[in-house]
């Protein structure tokens, strides 16, 4: 009978361990932007028009972007060559819209924080 209960035990661990693993699966907003990663391309960012088919290109180019190019240290200039130029500007930062993302009705934009004209941070904001 105590073998029996353990058998249960353990079965019931194991699908709850697997429920738990398929609802994390289905719930990140990062496995479907891992599914639709592309690699960045300057002049397809740079060209980008947000269409219907189109709306999602720079959010899926945006991980290769941000892991092949070292954004931090490159001055403005530098930054306007590689991605065109941006949908807002100011002495302290420039930012690049987005589009719409993957998951639910949200945009966001590319952030890049400058202290005398050269990038110090970036960051990807929602909404």
């Amino acid at each position: 009978m105590r073998i029996i209960k353990l058998a249960l035990g353990f079965i019931a661990a194991v699908i709850i361990c697997y429920l738990g693993f398929v609802a994390f699966i289905v719930f990140s907003e990062d496995i479907d932007n891992y599914l639709n990663r592309t690699d960045f391309n300057s002049e397809s960012w740079k060209n980008w028009e947000e269409t219907e088919l189109t709306g999602c290109l720079r959010w899926d180019m945006t991980h290769s972007l941000t892991s092949n190019y070292e954004l931090v240290g490159m001055t403005a200039n530098q930054i306007i060559e590689l991605l065109g130029t941006p949908s807002n500007q100011s002495d302290s930062n420039m930012s690049y819209y987005l589009g719409m993302a993957r998951h639910g009705i949200d945009t966001g934009s590319l952030i890049l924080e400058l202290e005398n004209g050269v990038v110090v941070d970036y960051r990807v904001s929602h909404g």
